[in-house]
């Protein structure tokens, strides 16, 4: 009998093949037979109905297919999928270079591999394409042999996402992921192995647990504007400029603005401080979110360049600065604001540059106009702005225990300064930190017995020593300036920033 041709005898091998997976799933076909054709019945109308998506012209993203891919290949064979990715991607002439650069990057196989099955299909071999199951995955629950991991998994990706910088991947997920597993287990991490959940399955799992890779766009500043604690700060805020408004410089509402002049003695100067950063423009342009929340818009990251300036509400201003006398007077008196830092460049006479309050007191006290007047200054609410050099939580119980300051200072009921050292100098506990217990003592604040840690710091929070003002506060009393932080979210209470 002559040999049949090459086409023909590897069309006759699939027919082949494919009877003989009829004849295997002939039961489980006679049994969804009906609900196969409802089901194709139902597929068609919606194919019939179905209006064509706006965004259908918006590019899809290698990130967005590789999630599908990884979810298909959960389910079906790796080999068949890749195989059938770069059949499809060849026949519309996509170069074999490209080819193997889109399959590698979404996780399938290369195309030097792809093409050796494809070969093998082609030549007729189609027993050995379908059996050899060497590129296929074998699915492994992870999560239900770790559950814990998952709990722990998704709490950590919620807390990244709820960060303000946009830099948290699937990457730091698997990262995570992979430290807790080998925490969990006591097993030592081989340091060639690959993380044990992938980053293509962790992009999954947040997918799964109900996060969203979208757009870092910029959300309203006024989300918080209406929280308790903030319409508190907000309105004693308020009320303690209003009951003090003739102590201040004001400009008339008339068609020809002129300055009234405080008619309460003292008079006080206002200064209001704010900064611009600069950025490099490394802005994520997308980010993980969770639930439909996101923090405040992140300006970015990398290098930036900080302009710092003060407005003072004064007939001098409208921005702060000496003449050449009063500067020629705060430099004989404070030689260093002569020398400008190596990274930053102030203007000359002024404080305007970097962030230095200290400068600014420094010179508010040669500003001619501003004798016999207080200075308060108003800051926004800014971590930096509101620091505090310590606090109650910082403290452990007992000696030996955690503490972050060296010495507690604070002013006594009799006007006298006061300090506290923080670790014992001398006996068998010398250089270990006392602890709240052995403070207390030093502070002549008597406990009860057996008391708990959290007892002890309710007690101590009404002492002078640990009602502390921030730091900045603490800088401006070395001053005689006061201080005020401005409520969250309300940049419309600082003249500078508009």
């Amino acid at each position: 009998m002559p040999k049949l041709p090459k086409r023909r005898s590897h069309s006759r091998n699939i027919q082949r093949a494919v009877a003989h997976l009829r004849l295997l799933d002939k039961n489980v076909h006679h049994n969804t037979e009906s609900s196969t054709e409802s089901d194709e019945e139902e597929i068609k109308i919606n194919e019939d109905s179905a209006n064509i998506s706006s965004t259908f012209n918006d590019k899809v993203t290698l990130n967005d297919i590789s999630d599908i891919f990884e979810l298909c290949k959960n389910k079906y064979n790796y080999k068949f999928l890749s195989v059938l990715l770069y059949m499809s991607l060849r026949h519309f002439n996509i170069t074999w270079r490209d080819c193997d650069l889109f399959l590698k990057e979404i996780g399938a196989l290369s195309s030097q591999t792809c093409q050796k099955w494809v070969d093998i299909f082609i030549s007729g071999d189609f027993d050995q394409f379908y059996t050899d199951n060497r590129g296929g995955k074998r699915v492994d629950e992870f999560y239900e042999s770790f559950p814990e991991l998952e709990a722990s998994a998704k709490l950590y990706a919620i807390e990244r996402c709820s960060n303000k910088s946009a830099n948290f991947t699937a990457s730091d997920l698997a990262k995570s992921i992979d430290e807790n597993y080998y925490t969990i287990t006591n097993i030592t991490k081989d340091k060639n192995s690959n993380f044990v959940r992938s980053v293509p399955s962790c992009r999954l799992d947040l997918r799964h647990w109900g996060f969203r890779f979208d757009s870092n766009t910029k959300r309203p500043y006024f989300e918080g504007h209406e929280r308790p604690d903030i319409v508190s700060h907000r309105e004693s805020f308020i009320k303690y400029f209003i009951e003090r408004k003739d102590h201040y410089y004001a400009v008339s509402n008339d068609e020809n603005p002129i300055w009234t002049i405080p008619t309460q003695k003292p008079p006080s100067v206002l200064i209001f401080h704010d900064e611009s950063t600069f950025r490099s423009g490394e802005v994520s342009a997308k980010r993980w979110i969770f639930n439909n929340n996101a923090p405040f818009f992140s300006k970015g990251r990398g290098r930036s360049a900080m302009v710092s300036d003060y407005l003072i509400m004064h007939p001098s201003g409208p921005f702060f600065t000496l003449n050449e006398k009063e500067y020629k007077q705060a430099i004989e008196m404070f030689p260093e604001l002569a020398n400008d830092d190596d990274d930053v460049n102030y203007v000359e006479k002024t404080a305007t540059g970097y962030i230095n309050f200290e400068r600014l007191f420094k010179l508010l006290k040669f500003k001619s106009e501003f004798r016999n007047h207080n200075i308060e200054v108003v800051v926004d609410n800014a971590t930096t702005h509101t620091a505090k050099p310590y606090s109650l939580f910082d403290f452990g119980k007992s000696i030996g225990t955690n503490c972050t300051t060296d010495t507690i200072e604070f002013i006594d009921e009799k006007g006298q300064l006061q300090v506290i050292d923080c670790y014992f100098t001398t006996g068998p506990n010398k250089g270990l930190s006392k602890g709240l217990i052995e403070i207390s003592k030093d502070l002549n604040i008597k406990l009860p017995p057996n008391v708990k840690l959290d007892q002890l710091r309710d007690i101590l929070s009404n002492h002078p020593a640990f009602k502390v003002t921030s730091r900045l506060e603490q800088l401006a009393n070395k001053y005689n300036v006061k201080v005020h932080f401005l409520p969250k979210f309300h940049c419309e209470l600082n003249p500078i920033e508009g």
